[in-house]
C-alpha cells in the first residue's frame, strides 16, 4: 500500500530518538482523501437491500472469510445486484464473479477499524495519532455515520473470479495476497495475474461499477466514493440503519 520513503519533518522535532527511529510511509491515499468525500452530500433513494444471489444465481459466495470472523452478507442495494448480474454474463464461460462480500453493518465497521487501527498502532508504536489515523483510514473507512463507509451502504462489494473448480484466478502473483498487491495498478504483476485483473475490470466497469484504485477487489456504485471518483453531485446511498437490515442466510456451498 505505502513505499517507505525517509519523511523525517513527520516525526517529533523535539525527540533526540527521531534519527533511530524507522521510517515513515508514504501515505498514498489513491485520489480519495477523507476531506474530498465528507463535503458529499447524501441523497439516500431508497432502495432496498436485496440477496445478490437471488437476482444472480450464477454468482459464487467465499465460504471462509479471508480475514475477520464478523458475518458477512450477500445483501446489496437493487441496482447493485443487477450489475453485478450483467458483470457475470458479460464473464466467459466457466468463470464466475466470487463474492467475499457485499452490505457491512455500522457496528461491525466500526469494530473491524479498531481492530486494524490497534494492530498497526501495537506495529508501529513510534507513530503520532494523527499520522496512524491517516494511514489506516486509506484502507479501513472510519466508521462516520453522515460520511459512510462504502460497505455499510450495501453499494460496494469485494469480489474476484473462479473457475468451474472453485478456485480463484490468480490477481496477485508474483506478490502475496495481502496489502502490498493491493492497489489495482501496482507494478510488478505477472502477466497472469494483469490479465485476470483487466478482465474483473472490464466486466465490471461495463456493468456501471466503479473501482477504489488502493484495493483491485473493492467495487462501488451509489456511495460517496462512487461520487467522487465520477464528478457527480451527491451519493444516491447512505449507511443502512439496523431495522432495515433484512435476514439473510449464505447460499449452500457447492459440491
Amino acid at each position: 500500500m505505502a513505499s517507505p520513503e525517509t519523511l523525517s519533518d513527520e516525526l517529533d522535532p523535539e525527540t533526540d530518538l527521531a534519527a533511530d527511529l524507522p521510517a515513515l510511509p508514504l501515505i498514498d491515499d489513491f485520489g480519495e482523501p477523507l476531506d474530498k468525500l465528507i463535503p458529499i452530500p447524501l441523497r439516500d433513494n431508497r432502495e432496498p437491500l436485496v440477496d445478490v444471489f437471488e437476482i444472480c444465481p450464477q454468482l459464487r459466495w467465499m465460504e471462509n472469510s479471508p480475514r475477520f470472523d464478523f458475518p458477512r452478507y450477500g445483501l446489496g442495494r437493487l441496482t447493485l445486484a443487477n450489475q453485478l448480474a450483467h458483470a457475470q454474463s458479460l464473464l466467459p464461460g466457466g468463470l464466475y464473479l466470487q463474492i467475499v462480500g457485499v452490505f457491512r453493518p455500522f457496528v461491525t465497521q466500526k469494530q473491524m477499524y479498531d481492530i486494524v487501527k490497534e494492530e498497526t498502532r501495537q506495529k508501529h508504536p513510534h507513530w503520532s495519532e494523527e499520522f496512524l489515523t491517516s494511514y489506516i483510514n486509506v484502507f479501513s473507512a472510519p466508521p462516520i455515520w453522515d460520511t459512510p463507509p462504502p460497505h455499510t451502504t450495501g453499494g460496494a462489494v469485494d469480489l474476484g473470479i473462479v473457475g468451474e473448480d472453485g478456485e480463484r484466478l490468480d490477481f496477485v502473483s508474483p506478490y502475496e495476497m495481502g496489502w502490498d498487491s493491493a492497489p489495482m495498478h501496482i507494478k510488478g504483476l505477472s502477466s497472469e495475474a494483469r490479465r485476470n485483473r483487466l478482465l474483473l475490470s472490464d466486466v465490471l466497469l461495463a456493468s456501471g461499477l466503479t473501482n477504489f484504485p488502493g484495493e483491485w477487489w473493492h467495487w462501488s456504485y451509489g456511495e460517496p466514493g462512487w461520487a467522487l471518483r465520477g464528478g457527480r453531485p451527491f451519493a444516491l446511498y447512505g449507511a443502512v440503519p439496523d431495522d432495515e437490515i433484512p435476514q439473510w442466510t449464505a447460499p449452500e456451498p457447492r459440491s
